[in-house]
C-alpha cells in the first residue's frame, strides 16, 4: 500500500522488526519488515507538499505515524541528495577527504562522514543537513543515516560481474537519476543527475559510457526505479547499446513482501548491504 497511517498495531513486536526511511524531496518512503517472518513488509509513500520542506517533512510523517517511534532492532534512514563526492579510499585519508567534499560543496557548513562503499577504490563523502541529521540523532537512537548514492553502490559492487566486462547501473525517479559504473569491484563513477526530459537522461548515459571507454556490445546497462522513465529510454538506448535490461530484484526483499517491489530501490537494497 502506498497511504494509510502507520499504527502501532500493525505491528506485533517491533523488537525483531527492522524499520526502512527514504527522505526525498517529493516523498518520505517507510517500509518495517520483520527479520523472522517473510510477506510481513509494510510500505507506505508519504508526499512531500514542497522540495524545500527538508526537516519539517519527516517531523510531520513521524508524528502522524505512531509506529515509526517504535523501539525497532534496527532503523536505516538513506538521504535522496546530491550533497555528496566519490574520493579514492586509497589516496586520501578522512581529514583529506573531507577538504575535498567542502571544495566541491562550499555553501555545506555541517557535520559530513565518510562513509564506505563495498568497493576497493572508493569512498563517498556526504553532508547531512545539521537540522535534519539533528532531528534522526534525538528521534532515532542508533539509527544509520547515509546518502541514496551508498547503498545503490555498495548492494550492485556485491553482485559478481559477467566475465570481465564493465557495467553501468542507472536508478531512475520522475526527474533525476543515478548512474553507478563498475569494472569488478572497482568504481568508476557515481553520479545523481536532474533531468526534465528523459533523452537527457539518455545524454547523460551515454555520454558516460563514452567517457570511460564501455564496449557498446559486451558492457550491459542495467535499469532500476521509475517505471514510465525505463520504459521511455530502453528502446533509444537500445539503438546504442546491445545489452539494456532491467535490474533484477533482490528475492530477498521479494521474501519479507511484495509490496517492497514499489519502494524505492536505493531503500529496498539498503538491509542487504549495510
Amino acid at each position: 500500500m502506498f497511504d494509510g497511517t502507520l499504527d502501532k498495531d500493525l505491528v506485533s513486536d517491533a523488537s525483531v522488526c527492522d524499520m526502512l526511511v527514504r527522505v526525498g524531496t517529493d516523498s518520505v518512503d517507510v517500509a518495517v519488515f520483520s527479520v523472522v517472518a517473510d510477506n510481513s513488509l509494510i510500505y507506505r509513500s508519504f508526499p512531500v507538499a514542497s522540495p524545500s520542506a527538508g526537516v519539517r517533512a519527516l517531523e510531520d510523517v513521524v508524528y502522524d505515524n505512531p509506529l515509526m517511534l517504535c523501539d525497532f532492532r534496527k532503523v536505516s534512514i538513506i538521504v535522496g541528495t546530491t550533497c555528496y563526492a566519490v574520493v579514492p579510499s586509497d589516496a586520501a585519508d578522512e581529514t583529506s577527504a573531507v577538504g575535498i567534499f567542502r571544495a566541491l560543496h562550499p555553501a555545506y557548513s555541517g557535520h559530513v562522514s565518510v562513509l564506505g562503499t563495498a568497493t576497493r577504490n572508493a569512498s563517498v563523502v556526504c553532508g547531512i543537513e545539521s537540522e535534519l541529521s539533528g532531528f534522526i540523532g534525538r528521534t532515532f537512537h542508533g539509527a544509520s543515516v547515509m546518502p541514496h548514492i551508498v547503498p545503490l553502490i555498495r548492494y550492485f559492487a556485491s553482485k559478481p560481474c559477467r566475465g570481465n566486462s564493465r557495467r553501468m547501473v542507472c536508478n531512475f525517479r520522475g526527474t533525476s537519476f543515478d548512474i553507478v559504473m563498475l569494472d569488478g569491484n572497482s568504481l568508476l563513477q557515481a553520479n545523481t543527475f536532474a533531468f526534465s526530459n528523459p533523452m537527457d537522461a539518455v545524454y547523460y548515459i551515454l555520454a558516460s559510457r563514452s567517457r570511460h571507454g564501455l564496449d557498446p556490445y559486451n558492457d550491459e546497462v542495467l535499469l532500476t526505479g521509475d517505471r514510465i522513465v525505463r520504459e521511455e529510454v530502453t528502446p533509444v538506448l537500445r539503438r546504442y547499446i546491445s545489452r539494456v535490461m532491467p535490474a533484477i530484484f533482490p528475492p530477498q526483499m521479494f521474501r519479507a513482501g511484495k509490496d517492497a517491489m514499489l519502494a524505492p530501490f536505493d531503500l529496498i537494497v539498503t538491509p542487504l548491504c549495510e
